[in-house]
C-alpha cells in the first residue's frame, strides 16, 4: 500500500490516506492526490496542514515560528540562530530571536 496527500489549489495538505493507486483517489474520492512518501531518505512525509512543493515531490510542515526559513534542500523549518549542541534543554523565544 502506498500513502497518498490530497492537497487544495494552494498545495495545502487536507488529508493522507492509504490506498493502491492515485487513480482510485481521485476517481472515488475526487480532488488532486500526490504521493508521499514514508520513512524515504530525504522526503517528508506529509501531514494535515503541510504544504507540496511539487518541483521537490516534497512536503514541509507548517513554519514554526516567523523567523524561521525554510531550508529548500531538506524542506524543514530552520531558526536564525543554530540550536546550542551542549546537551541541554533549549526553547526557541521569538521575541529575542534566540534560544
Amino acid at each position: 500500500m502506498v500513502h497518498f496527500a490530497e492537497i487544495d489549489a494552494n498545495n495545502k495538505v487536507l488529508r493522507v490516506i492509504v490506498c493502491e493507486h492515485k487513480e482510485w483517489c481521485e476517481s472515488r474520492l475526487g480532488g488532486t492526490w500526490v504521493r508521499t512518501f514514508y520513512n524515504t531518505p530525504g522526503k517528508n512525509f506529509a501531514g494535515h496542514g503541510f504544504t507540496y512543493y511539487p518541483e521537490a515531490e516534497n512536503f514541509a510542515a507548517p513554519q514554526s515560528y516567523p523567523s524561521w526559513e525554510l531550508n529548500t534542500e531538506t524542506y524543514k523549518w530552520e531558526p536564525p540562530v543554530p540550536r546550542p549542541d551542549d546537551g541541554e534543554a533549549y526553547k526557541w523565544d521569538e521575541e529575542t530571536v534566540s534560544w
